[in-house]
């Protein structure tokens, strides 16, 4: 009987492009429901809203 599930010995690892990963920053902003400047209004208070957008805010480079 063969086996459901093999592992694979070969780790693949994916570079995400600039615009790749801006589009998935601005999707997870999104996904929060609020803007990223309401982000940093609440970072500043040090009060999220929601766990996601405390979360998500963590996962954002800092603005240049």
């Amino acid at each position: 009987m063969p086996a459901a599930y093999t592992e694979s010995s070969e780790i693949i690892v994916h570079r995400p492009t600039p615009d790749e990963a801006r589009g998935a920053l601005d999707s997870a902003i999104t996904e929060t429901g609020f803007t990223r400047e309401e982000l940093e209004a609440q970072a500043r208070a040090g009060r999220f809203e929601t766990a996601l957008a405390h979360q998500t805010w963590f996962c954002l480079p800092p603005r240049a």
